[in-house]
């Protein structure tokens, strides 16, 4: 029954996280005079011989590595043009890019994300009621209760510890290669 009852979960929570991520795909166009239509960029990271494509428009947040830089730096896109975009003042060519991190972007990484939360909460709420448990026994002569509180507390650490792992899933880094894209599209 709770195989049922755990598979039931996933499967209703795969659909409410499923839906669209802001990396792929908000379609919004801005408004022109008629006589001169609009052109509308947002960066595209697309995987070669695939339907993988993370859109990235104007405004959000991007977290991005360069050739000569040490370490990912995150800032908002300002701007798109030609083949590079601008971020707090800095023009960045596509061509000096060489990783690319996105957030919750897929349904799976936002399931692990909320997963990640729940069992960190839980693991928390467990290991304080384990702890009182132990500790409110310690006088006692009942071991069983002292016993099961460590229980508790063990099995609301692993929770914890289970949630930190499915955190790092959260997050894809993409390097930027022949395998993985990353360009300027325009919309007209």
């Amino acid at each position: 029954m709770t195989r049922y009852l755990l598979f039931g979960t996933f499967f209703v929570f795969s659909f409410i996280f499923s839906g669209p991520s802001q990396a792929q795909n908000r379609d919004t166009l801005l408004t022109a005079p008629a006589a001169k239509p609009a052109t509308y960029r947002y960066l595209l990271l697309a995987k070669a011989g695939s339907t993988a494509r993370y859109r990235i428009h104007i405004g959000e947040t991007i977290t991005f590595k360069r050739f000569q830089d040490e370490s990912l730096r995150t800032a908002e896109i300002m701007n798109i043009r030609g083949s590079s975009f601008f971020v707090a003042g800095l023009e960045v060519p596509l061509k000096e890019v060489e990783k690319i991190r996105l957030r919750n972007h897929t349904g799976g990484r936002r399931v692990a994300g909320f997963g990640a939360a729940l069992l960190k909460g839980a693991g928390v709420v467990f290991t304080l009621v384990g702890g009182i448990n132990v500790l409110t026994n310690l006088g006692s002569q009942e071991k069983a209760d002292r016993q099961n509180g460590l229980h508790t507390v063990a099995g609301a650490a692993l929770m914890y510890g289970t949630g930190v792992a499915l955190q790092g899933l959260r997050k894809g880094t993409y390097t930027i290669n022949e395998k993985w894209t990353l360009k300027v599209m325009e919309m007209y």
